[in-house]
């Protein structure tokens, strides 16, 4: 398939790693170019006494460099990327893959290739020892949850500006240590509410509710539907395997790659990517983490489309999966059909009536018009009814429109939406990581 310029930035980490990989988008910075099939190679003269050696699976895409960046993609693997998107002829045509790419590419795919090993048989009276062991840690942890939220609403909203931290880490920590990691990122998060603009308060309130729903779900466990069960499990930091995910019948699809959000959370960084099914018309997260220089191993592009099986996680609102083998059939992704504003949010209110713990959804915008006011940027669609947008982007999004309608994918939270590509000319324009 063809790759745009726009598609190869959006894969840059950040702005400086795109502003160097432009630097070495031209065959002079490279000793060597190669191409075959769905690989591209180069090696690139560093600091270093030996040239770098970067290299590109175009089937994903994936990459690979000696260079000792901790960034994925490195700016020798964007530049070697640009180079291709605007100079295809740069890159020799046939003569071998050297033996390096060959086992590069050799271990990737033997990677994600399905397992045929038969998983060994699980130790089932250890394991449930185990579970009831952690159940009662965490039982325990919300109990001391919920005597904190009866301090935090005793003493009132327009105490908690002024709540030193401490006591939010205090309680998270605790919850730690009860093993709740995920309820314990809701209470830090409490801490920085009050500065979160206007709405402050209100925002407050629902989420000291949804934790006070996470307790009283908790001691009624056994009395809710198996979905809910898995829904509070995974807010509270259970997850499933990957085994027992890919063990579930498969969706197979064309997937359209929408978007795709890095964020960083304590030492933590998260790459949440959103597909919609061609066929299915459902959406799918895949979700994968990375500690300190750890590399994330997926790297789709928004504005492409591929071929897979795809296997969600059990809950009422399935939407976390997993890829149950290669992509294959990489190509450009189809335009999704956006929806009105008001079609969005009631889509967005079921989801939330399926969940009650839902963090945020994944909304297709049609025929939106970026505008900025004082209150800050919005969408306003073909009626009227707009949308509160956050985050950087209010004028790349307006630089893309010119002033016409056009079709936006974002994250919705319920106060605003977090924009993450837009639809410019029937192409998918991912807003680069320069803009975030």
């Amino acid at each position: 398939m063809a790759w745009s310029l726009e598609q190869v930035l959006g894969l840059a980490p950040d702005a400086a790693a795109a502003h160097a990989g432009r630097g070495l988008a031209a065959a002079r910075h490279w000793l060597r170019l190669g191409l075959a099939e769905q690989a591209l190679w180069g090696e690139c003269q560093g600091s270093a006494k030996e040239p770098y050696r970067t290299a590109i699976d175009l089937d994903g895409p994936a990459f690979r460099c000696s260079c000792p960046s901790r960034k994925v993609p490195c700016k020798h693997a964007l530049g070697l990327f640009l180079l291709y998107t605007g100079e295809t002829g740069a890159l020799p045509d046939g003569g071998g893959v050297p033996g390096w790419v060959a086992t590069w590419l050799t271990a990737r795919r033997t990677r994600t290739a399905p397992s045929t090993e038969p998983r060994p048989a699980p130790d089932a009276a250890r394991a449930t020892a185990a579970r009831r062991r952690r159940e009662g840690r965490i039982g325990a942890g919300l109990d001391e949850l919920e005597r904190w939220l009866e301090d935090v609403v005793r003493d009132g909203l327009a105490e908690l500006p002024s709540r030193p931290r401490s006591s939010f880490e205090r309680m998270a920590a605790r919850l730690v240590d009860a093993q709740a990691p995920g309820v314990a990122r809701l209470v830090r998060e409490l801490s920085w509410l009050p500065q979160s603009g206007e709405r402050w308060p209100e925002r407050m309130l629902i989420a000291l509710g949804r934790l006070q729903l996470v307790v009283e779900a908790w001691r009624r466990l056994e009395t809710l539907d198996d979905d809910v069960q898995a829904e509070l499990r995974a807010l509270l930091g259970i997850s499933e395997s990957r085994e027992d995910v890919l063990a579930r019948p498969a969706v197979h699809d064309r997937w359209s790659v929408l978007g795709r959000r890095v964020v960083q959370e304590e030492r933590m960084r998260i790459q949440r990517t959103w597909l919609h099914g061609e066929g299915s018309r459902r959406w799918a997260l895949l979700l994968e983490f990375a500690v300190g220089g750890q590399r994330f191993e997926q790297q789709f592009v928004a504005g492409t489309s591929f071929e897979a099986d795809l296997c969600f996680y059990a809950g009422s609102l399935p939407l976390r999966a997993q890829v149950a083998q290669a992509p294959s059939g990489v190509r450009p992704t189809a335009v999704v059909a956006g929806r009105s504003v008001a079609d969005a949010l009631l889509q967005y209110a079921e989801a939330l009536a399926a969940n009650p713990w839902l963090e945020r959804w994944p909304m297709a915008l049609g025929s939106v018009v970026p505008r900025s006011t004082r209150d800050g940027w919005w969408l306003i669609d073909a009626e009227g009814q707009q949308l509160p947008v956050v985050g950087p982007h209010g004028w790349h999004l307006l630089a893309l429109a010119g002033g016409y309608p056009v079709e936006i994918v974002g994250e919705w939270d319920g106060f605003g939406l977090y924009p993450l590509a837009v639809w410019a000319e029937g192409v998918l324009v991912p807003l680069r990581a320069a803009a975030a």
